[in-house]
C-alpha cells in the first residue's frame, strides 16, 4: 500500500468558499481545490500549484487547519494536509487556462452561510469550515477519517 499525501486550500473570500466543481452522473457536487504533492515538493508548493492548475488563483498558504486520512483506494492511504489560504491574485479566472482535473468543470464560490446546503464533499468538512470561519474552532485539528 502505497502513502500518498495530498493538499487542500480552504480559501473565503468576502464570506465565500472557493472550489472546484466537477459533475458526473450522479450530478453536480464540489471539492476544495488541492491535490497530490510530487516527490521533492514541499506542501506548500504543491498548494501554489494545485490552486492555480484547477482555479487559476495565486494563492498564499496559512495555518493548517485539518488533516484527513482516506482509502478511496485499495492501494492507496492518503493524507490530506488542509491549510487557510488567501488569494494573492484574482486575476485569472478564465476557465480555459485552467489544468482542471477529469470530470472538472470549473469552480464555484460557495456562500459559507449556506455551506450546509451544498454538495461539498466530503460532507463532514462542511460544518468544520464554517465553525473555522466563525472562529469557534482551534487548529491543527486531526479528523482522521471522514466522508
Amino acid at each position: 500500500m502505497e502513502i500518498r499525501n495530498s493538499v487542500k486550500a480552504i480559501l473565503v473570500h468576502e464570506g465565500k468558499l472557493l472550489a472546484t466543481t466537477y459533475e458526473d452522473e450522479d450530478g453536480i457536487y464540489h471539492l476544495l481545490p488541492g491535490g497530490g504533492q510530487k516527490i521533492g515538493e514541499t506542501l506548500d508548493r504543491t498548494l501554489k500549484r494545485e490552486c492555480l492548475e484547477e482555479t487559476g488563483i495565486i494563492v498564499k498558504e496559512g495555518n493548517l487547519l485539518f488533516i484527513r486520512e482516506c482509502f478511496m483506494d485499495p492501494e492507496i492511504h492518503r493524507v490530506e494536509f488542509m491549510y487557510s489560504c488567501t488569494p494573492i491574485s484574482l486575476t485569472n479566472l478564465n476557465s480555459k487556462n485552467l489544468n482542471m482535473d477529469s470530470k472538472q468543470t470549473g469552480i464555484s464560490w460557495l456562500p459559507i452561510d449556506d455551506l450546509l446546503n451544498h454538495p461539498l464533499f466530503p460532507i463532514g468538512i462542511r460544518k468544520l469550515i464554517k465553525e473555522f470561519h466563525t472562529g469557534n474552532q482551534s487548529n491543527p485539528v486531526y479528523i482522521g477519517e471522514i466522508d
